[in-house]
């Protein structure tokens, strides 16, 4: 809402037609007079907007801005004029948390005359506030000083009220108000007004003063509200001196107002970022963070607020199809039980594309996850002139089905006159869940994940060649609240790529064999693993990859995983879950078998598996070179040396060696859910296929996979971690980096005591008590570890 700048005793409004000009033109930082007439200008000089003005131009008066932050004012036999210094619309943020104006101003008032005996002036703070509830426009004023001023006449001709008194910083103000006719039609009648009068402000008329004072208007308006006022938004302030029937000047020497915004406006915690971005006339709202990834988040009936958390990519943005996920997990609650039947709520992941690097126009998207009250665009046909909106098909997704739309955005300009702050939309991509509405739910939940890349690709899908993009700039979680009270806890939110994890190597998600999009589904979890369903028979495999672009150090390498099976049973059913290395340059490949179906091995009569190579079905068209066994890391394995036929032999055949390790008595009952978790240690299984007179060779790539002909069912690969070297982390009092916690370690921290500045040891793995540094207590913590009388 755009205000007109109402001048108090006024014949006319031919100011406030001026304050409309001003918000409407493009300002610069020089000195510009950028309307005139008659005596009417305003100005706008860094930041600040300079305005006079003289009712009627009656009399003579001049006004020059300094360029330096003040001014030099003069009048003389005049009805009424004014000059003001200050800022106003978007220029203030929306409830800050102080608002305080300081001046220096010398000031000359002269009121007595012989033609006119009643003048008056007066210096104070002037403005416009915005009720919560913008029924009505609140005008208000702090009179600071006063010459030969009338508060009582001048209350009754505006016909303000006395509703109290109050004290600030050991001055008494009278608080005078008129409250706003909702039933008027005039301008005036949809203004309430809260006029404060300092009391012993005074000056004598003929006095030439220098007058300095600091005035806090956020706690004027705390007082103000004490004593009836609605809470409200400031949206002018500004710097006022004003005469009636006199003769004078004024030199503002400065003009400071100091801004001090809440803190609850953003903050940062691990990479994400918080925000509130509240509209104009936005209520009471906090929001504050959970710890973990969460944030709480509380809003009054008058606000119209969106709580936000998540990534920003600006320095970076993230090409999506590069990405084998983008998942975004969420868990929240709400309380909407105070919400009225217009309360709306919004809740979804937002974020937009990048279209050119440094250009403020991109795409922007939402997947809505729940709403109150709230349905565009899915009922854009309702409204009239909205052909800008297309329908773009459905998605699912996580078990939940998206209906996809793509919009024109409508770009709103400030009261300044000036375009939203970018990024500019230039389409507007959305996805709404068909199950989103909450509209009859007191206190729902929401919880689930959401794969973003799939929603991106179906967009761009719908997209011709020259409208699509694929660089993420920022993702969000978008919290939209509006006309009813409630409070929400965002137990999580977290944002997964697929290059967040393994790092060292290019990793990628992918099913083959017989599975097909129609058939099964795939999912990265955004947490180094996947999950999988499928319902057909055919044989189907689903396997996470890391491929390394020099060779894999296999003496530093190994595979962390866990993992939940539930394929369905029938006749000759198998399944394996199986890690395995290869080479591009060697036809040499190395598989680990950690689980699979008891049809998958033969069983002795005593209940045990047979151990050769007849027992393991999914190993019957290999030709056996050699066979072994080994115990590697307190588990047996069967070892076996294969060769695999690959074609039916001439120009197009050729052989393909695998060295095998298969864990003895994995077997896990068909048809019944089983939990597998473990790590496969690379290099003790080379050493022990070495040992076994196995070939030996070089990998560069590593797979972890599960496969199955089983005819339905599910596979989740809940974490998949590929250790390489480089990433090994400090283990805890070994100072020595021998991957041995001994006395050795003791003496090491006795050194690294002594000579701190210059310590060849680890002092992170050294650092027992987590502060930081190496001090006494860590030794005391390494030595009652190695005595063995506490854990590390």
């Amino acid at each position: 809402m755009i205000f007109k700048s109402s001048k108090q005793l006024m014949a006319g409004t031919i100011a406030a037609a001026l304050c409309v000009t001003a918000v409407s033109l493009n300002f610069t930082s020089n000195l510009s007079s950028y309307a005139t007439s008659n005596q009417n200008e305003q100005f706008y000089i860094d930041g600040y907007h300079y305005e006079f003005y003289n009712m009627s131009n009656i009399g003579e008066c001049s006004f020059e801005p300094d360029n330096q932050g003040g001014f030099d004012a003069e009048w003389s036999g005049i009805m009424e004029c004014q000059f003001d210094k200050g800022i106003y619309g978007s220029e203030l943020p929306n409830d800050p948390e102080s608002v305080i104006i300081n001046y220096d101003l010398e000031f000359s008032p002269l009121t007595d005359n012989e033609e006119v005996t009643d003048g008056s002036s007066r210096v104070g703070i002037y403005g416009w506030l915005v009720p919560k509830s913008a029924r009505y426009n609140i005008e208000y004023a702090v009179i600071d000083y006063q010459c030969n001023f009338d508060t009582e006449n001048y209350a009754n001709i505006l016909e303000l009220q006395n509703i109290g008194s109050y004290e600030l910083d050991g001055m008494t103000y009278d608080l005078y108000n008129k409250k706003a006719d909702a039933n008027g039609f005039s301008f005036d009648a949809s203004v309430e007004k809260y006029f404060s009068f300092r009391r012993d402000s005074n000056i004598g008329s003929g006095a030439s003063v220098n007058l300095k004072s600091s005035i806090d208007l956020t706690r004027h308006m705390e007082e103000w509200q004490k004593l009836g006022m609605e809470k409200s938004n400031i949206y002018s302030a500004m710097l006022d001196v004003r005469a009636w029937m006199s003769s004078g000047s004024a030199k503002l020497n400065s003009c400071d107002i100091n801004i001090t915004e809440r803190e609850r406006e953003a903050f940062t915690e691990d990479g994400c970022f918080y925000v509130t971005e509240p509209a104009k006339n936005g209520g009471d709202y906090e929001m504050k963070p959970l710890g973990e990834g969460g944030f709480e988040a509380k809003w009054d009936s008058y606000s119209s607020v969106t709580f936000r958390k998540g990534r920003s990519f600006a320095e970076a943005p993230v090409n999506y199809s590069d990405e084998d996920c983008i998942i975004a997990d969420y868990d929240m609650e709400f309380d909407t039980s105070k919400y009225g039947s217009d309360g709306m709520i919004d809740i979804g992941v937002h974020g937009w594309l990048d279209i050119k690097e440094g250009s403020d126009w991109k795409d922007e998207f939402n997947i809505i996850l729940g709403r109150k009250n709230y349905y565009f665009p899915s009922n854009y046909k309702d409204f009239q002139n909205n052909e800008n909106v297309i329908e773009l098909g459905t998605l699912e997704d996580n078990g939940r089905k998206f209906r996809l739309y793509r919009s024109i955005p409508l770009h709103n300009y400030n009261a300044s006159g000036v375009a939203e702050a970018p990024p500019h939309a230039r389409y507007t991509y959305w996805s709404v869940a068909e199950d989103c509405v909450v509209d009859k739910v007191s206190a729902p939940k929401l919880s689930g994940k959401i794969n973003i890349r799939k929603h991106l690709e179906k967009f761009m899908e719908q997209a011709s060649a020259l409208e699509r993009v694929s660089r993420v700039y920022e993702v969000s979680l978008n919290l939209f609240t509006m006309g009813g009270e409630g409070s929400a806890k965002v137990n999580d939110f977290d944002i997964h790529l697929g290059s967040d994890k393994d790092e060292g190597g290019k990793v990628t998600f992918y099913n083959s064999g017989n599975a097909t999009e129609k058939n099964s589904s795939m999912d990265p979890n955004g947490v180094g693993g996947f999950s999988c369903n499928w319902s057909e028979g055919e044989y189907k495999s689903f396997s996470k990859k890391l491929e390394t672009e020099g060779e894999i150090d296999m003496a530093e390498f190994s595979v962390d995983y866990d993992a939940d099976v539930n394929a369905k049973s029938a006749s000759d059913t198998e399944w394996s879950l199986c890690s395995t290395c290869k080479s591009t340059q060697s036809n040499l490949e190395y598989y680990v078998f950690e689980g699979y179906g008891t049809s998958s091995v033969k069983m002795n009569s005593n209940g045990t598996e047979v151990t050769n190579i007849d027992a393991y079905s999914f190993l019957k068209d290999h030709a056996i070179i050699k066979k072994n066994s080994a115990i590697i890391n307190g588990e047996r394995y069967d070892l076996f040396y294969l060769r695999y036929k690959v074609g039916e032999g001439g120009l197009g055949g050729y052989d393909i060696y695998r060295c095998l390790s298969i864990k003895q008595n994995a077997g896990q009952a068909m048809g019944e859910k089983c939990h597998l978790n473990g790590s496969i240690d690379w290099a003790k299984h080379i050493m022990a296929w070495d040992s076994a007179g196995f070939p030996i060779t070089a990998v560069d790539s590593c797979e972890v996979f599960f496969e199955t002909n089983s005819p339905g069912g599910d596979f989740s690969l809940n974490i998949c971690n590929f250790n390489l070297a480089s990433n090994e982390v400090s283990v805890k009092g070994d100072l020595n980096s021998d991957r041995v916690v001994d006395n050795f370690d003791v003496i090491a921290c006795r050194k690294a005591l002594l000579n701190s500045e210059n310590c060849p040891y680890d002092t992170e793995a050294g650092d027992m008590n987590g502060n930081g540094k190496i001090d006494v207590g860590d030794l005391i913590l390494l030595t009652r570890f190695v005595l063995g009388v506490s854990k590390a």
